[in-house]
């Protein structure tokens, strides 16, 4: 599913960044993959994205009073009432390395998703009850059905220099919507050499009516197919992971021991949210579209670019 376009301001509140994938479709029976590693089994309750169903791109949900509003491109609508969160509702789910419950939100939207996606399918919603933490860690505050992280961070700088080199091999220039960054921050200034300046980025810090909010980098993002998936219509070419490989986002992560040694492509960097202990459920904090903030620098980026040969 994609959310509608760009938003004015994003809202945080003990739960996390408001609205972001509170739902998530998941498998209603073993699926044999064929587009995302094919050939691999995921069974029943397993997460379902456009890495291996990029007909999702056609789906639009709209999160509104009581529930979620559903569209398919051709018009068709649905609106899913939010069901209780008791656990009758709830259904085992997992997602990536995560294993936790979502609340079902009932048959009627299984149907309208099994028609999209021509496979047994369910909808559910992310569980107060049953919260998914960042790395299964309550110090690192809470999200929705991301994989991992709270927040994205990318920067203009960056995908002025995709574009410009994709514009250079005759290629079409691309969207941000392409690499679903929550906040693109404009105006890094971290010399000339850094052509991707978020990855210097340590700490954000936002001043709010409702008081601070800092952000702490966590770590670099691996980059799947979905950069390259056009969101309006499901076409998937390899332009953007083929343009981020002559630019030198081929690497390692710093920290192997807690992600890992494979070689990956890199754009954009995860951060936390460090929210305050005395944070009320009635006071979100509001970062608005081109507002200021203050920005701490690193001298190091926390993955390793492949050395070549």
């Amino acid at each position: 599913m994609r959310a509608q376009g760009d938003v004015p301001a994003l809202y945080i509140d003990k739960r996390g960044l408001f609205g972001d994938r509170e739902y998530m479709w998941v498998e209603g029976a073993a699926h044999l993959n064929v587009n995302h590693k094919p050939g691999t089994k995921a069974g029943p309750g397993r997460f379902i994205s456009q890495r291996e169903d990029p007909v999702l791109t056609g789906v639009t949900a709209n999160l509104e009073a009581g529930g979620l509003a559903l569209s398919w491109r051709d018009g068709e609508r649905l609106f899913v009432p939010r069901a209780a969160d008791t656990s009758a509702n709830r259904l085992p789910v997992s997602l990536w390395g995560w294993q936790g419950e979502g609340v079902d939100q009932g048959d009627e939207a299984a149907r309208w998703g099994e028609a999209v996606l021509r496979r047994p399918v369910r909808l559910v919603a992310i569980s107060d009850e049953v919260p998914k933490y960042v790395e299964d860690d309550p110090a690192l505050g809470r999200v929705g059905f991301s994989d991992g992280y709270p927040v994205t961070v990318g920067s203009t700088a960056a995908f002025e220099r995709i574009n410009s080199y994709l514009v250079s091999i005759g290629r079409p220039a691309v969207a941000t919507d392409r690499t679903r960054t929550t906040i693109i921050l404009d105006g890094l200034d971290v010399g000339d050499d850094h052509f991707f300046p978020e990855d210097y980025v340590g700490a954000i810090t936002i001043t709010t009516e409702a008081g601070p909010l800092v952000l702490e980098r966590r770590k670099a993002c691996g980059r799947c197919p979905i950069p390259d998936t056009d969101q309006l219509t499901g076409e998937r070419k390899t332009h953007v992971r083929s343009a981020l490989g002559k630019l030198g986002r081929t690497g390692t992560h710093l920290d192997t021991v807690r992600y890992g040694s494979e070689t990956e492509i890199f754009l954009t960097q995860n951060f936390i949210m460090r929210l305050r202990s005395d944070m009320t459920d009635n006071a979100p904090l509001k970062i608005e579209r081109g507002c200021e903030l203050e920005v701490t620098y690193t001298a190091h980026t926390n993955w390793v670019p492949t050395t070549r040969a």
